[in-house]
Formats: structure tokens, sequence, C-alpha cells
């Protein structure tokens, strides 16, 4: 398949912080791809795909396709045997126009694409939809026993990614996207998180309540601290529910 990088990227949305909240009916362009936004409370993605252009996607959040469409499978960086034991999707699932593709997380949210120029972002399990081709992705271990098994901590890894093009993601309920300055903290909901700029560092730590029947309980937040963007979510999955379930 074609890896062409994207000229020129044009989003329909409310853009913030590099980030844009797409609604419904809301058209993403980037280069020759464009994608359409239908449906408020579950969205769909509609990717119209030109001769020799391409995105990538987890093969289960497809839809429907054109027949003209070729469908592939993507190379990994990582072994099969490493995916399989950090329980993350197999494979990824590579589509070549000419053609329309449709994609859905199967759950109620916001799409939110990022426009990728090169810089790398962290993005929390299971709320990936597309990149484009000239996107890279990788993931990585979250460092830490506190961020691995403090609080409501839904993964033991998140998803990476780097390069150019547009990169879209879906949020559970309403998503807020901070942007944090340099020691700037926010403390998260440790699930909340959708995704942050590599930049930006998270910490695990207990809150101790100690009145009355609360007392040796503890309230589990993440901190996170800049320089960089921060995105999180109203809504989170119960912990090993995965969409779709």
């Amino acid at each position: 398949m074609h890896h062409k990088r994207a000229d020129a990227e044009q989003v329909e949305g409310t853009e913030e912080h590099g980030c844009t909240k797409v609604p419904n009916g809301g058209t993403i362009t980037a280069g020759r791809v464009s994608a359409k936004i239908v449906g408020e409370l579950v969205p769909i993605v509609e990717l119209t795909l030109p001769q020799g252009e391409s995105v990538y996607f987890e093969h289960h959040t497809i839809l429907a396709k054109d027949p003209a469409v070729n469908i592939g499978v993507k190379k990994m960086k990582s072994g099969l045997g490493k995916r399989l034991i950090a329980g993350l999707p197999l494979i990824q699932v590579e589509a070549e126009g000419p053609g329309k593709v449709s994609l859905s997380r199967d759950g109620v949210g916001e799409v939110v694409v990022l426009k990728m120029d090169g810089h790398e972002v962290d993005v929390q399990q299971h709320h990936f939809l597309f990149a484009s081709a000239t996107v890279n992705y990788d993931y990585t271990r979250l460092k830490g026993w506190k961020n691995i098994f403090g609080g409501a901590a839904t993964t033991y890894f998140m998803d990476q990614f780097s390069g150019h093009g547009l990169l879209a993601l879906h949020g559970y309920g309403n998503v807020v996207v901070r942007q944090l300055s340099a020691h700037e903290e926010v403390d998260i909901e440790p699930s909340a998180w959708l995704f942050k700029d590599s930049s930006v560092t998270m910490n695990t730590h207990g809150i101790k309540l100690s009145s009355g029947l609360l007392g040796g309980s503890y309230l589990w937040m993440t901190r996170f601290t800049g320089p960089g963007r921060i995105a999180y979510m109203s809504y989170t999955l119960p912990m090993g529910v995965v969409e779709g379930a």
C-alpha cells in the first residue's frame, strides 16, 4: 500500500489546543482523504479514500466498506506473542482506496481529531479510531506500580503515535482538553484520561480518607505534569469492560 504524506489538512469542528472535536455532519480532510462524522450519540466515521490513499484502524471497528476498497494487515513492530501477553489488539487493519469505509467504536461519545506534526502522543487503550498511513503506531508499558495497579487503572499499557497526518480518537461521554504549562499539574481520575503529549508525565497517588466510616480508604488520582496537552473524559468504562462486549 502507498503511504503518501498529506500536503494539506482541514478539519471542521471545534478546535482547541491542536485537537478538534468533530460534530455530527462535520468533515475531516487530510490531503485527498476525507472523513465525515455521522451520528450524535454513537458516532460513525465515514472515510472516503481516493486511489492509492490509505488509513489504518483496529479490525473490530469496521462497520462497512465499498467492495473496491483493498483491506490488508498493517505490519507491526512488536511480535504477536508480546501483543498477546499484553492484551493488545493482535492486528491493525489497513484500508486502501478507492472507496468508502465506515468505522465506529460502539460507544456513546465524541470523535476527537489530532493534527500530528511530528510530535508523539500517548493514548489510553481502546480509544484509537483511525490514523493516516503516515502516522506511526507503537505501544509502551505504564511505568510505576501505582500507575498500573492504583485506583481504577484499566490497563498496563498505552498506545503511542507519532509522525504526520490525522489521528482520530473516540472519547466516551464529553472530552475536555487542557494545555499545561511547564510544571503545571492537574489530578484526574485514573481511568478518565484520553490522551496526553509524551512530554506530560503521570503519577498515580492515593489520598487517604480518614474520617468516619471511610477511615482507612483511599481516593486514587493520577497527577499529570506539564508541559503539554492532557485530555480527559466525562464517562469511563468499568474496569475490564471493552466496548461492544
